[in-house]
């Protein structure tokens, strides 16, 4: 059992872990990169590829370096999600977490990696509270969605509406109606149209559309989530 108190003998955190949430999109349904723990406790069940940080690194350079050593995923965009320090949250003792969120394309993860894409819906059982800290980092991707360019780097520098919203949906696990996705796309102040076209394909030539900004923003106005068609799967 890790212990820890300070020189007054109060009970403190005996160490701190960092765990990255990397989500991406794989056949329209959003996934999550795990691992199976090794050791106990709870040995055998999937968990997040975080760990302990060191004395010398900040917790977002601890996400980011046990990201790596777990599934050779290198550097990636890592956002703060939240503080997990439920006292109870490890058996080991009092040992808060930082998770941190990313969003990656999926072909990044190499074939020989021990990280595993598994889908989110439903969160699987997991160890400690990391299926709680997965729900959240879904709903966080989910509601940021439509207020910033987080889907930036999973389409092309220039893209057309439908695949924009094939992305879109494939996140969100929803199906939108075409003309209103592509009206509140346009109006979010997140995308322009280019004034170039897809040539070369049957049909009437879709127009391409690129990010305003080319790195992290948010939106110039709060966009409404288009009108759905149809939540994903259901009847």
């Amino acid at each position: 059992m890790l212990t820890a108190s300070n020189s007054a003998g109060f009970p403190a955190p005996a160490a701190i872990t960092a765990d990255p949430v990397v989500l991406a999109p794989i056949d329209g349904h959003l996934h999550v990169l795990l691992t199976r723990r090794l050791d106990e406790p709870e040995h055998g069940r999937w968990t997040l590829p975080g760990g302990f940080s060191s004395p010398s690194e900040k917790p977002a350079a601890t996400a980011q370096r046990k990201l790596t050593e777990k599934t050779g995923v290198g550097a990636v965009y890592l956002e703060q999600l939240h503080t997990y320090a439920d006292p109870g949250r490890d058996p080991r003792g009092w040992i808060p977490s930082i998770a941190y969120l990313a969003l990656i394309d999926a072909a990044v993860l190499a074939p020989d990696s021990a990280g595993h894409w598994v889908r989110v819906d439903p969160v699987p059982v997991m160890a400690f509270d990391h299926a709680q800290i997965v729900a959240e980092a879904v709903s966080r991707l989910r509601g940021k969605l439509w207020y910033s360019n987080i889907a930036m780097g999973l389409l092309p520098e220039r893209f057309s509406m439908p695949q924009a919203r094939r992305l879109f949906e494939a996140i969100s696990d929803v199906a939108y109606e075409p003309s209103n996705f592509r009206r509140e796309l346009e109006q979010s102040g997140l995308v322009r149209g280019t004034g170039e076209v897809v040539k070369g394909v049957p049909g009437r030539p879709a127009a391409l559309y690129e990010f305003v900004d080319r790195q992290p923003a948010w939106s110039l106005r709060r966009s409404r989530h288009p009108a759905r068609l149809r939540v994903k799967g259901a009847l």
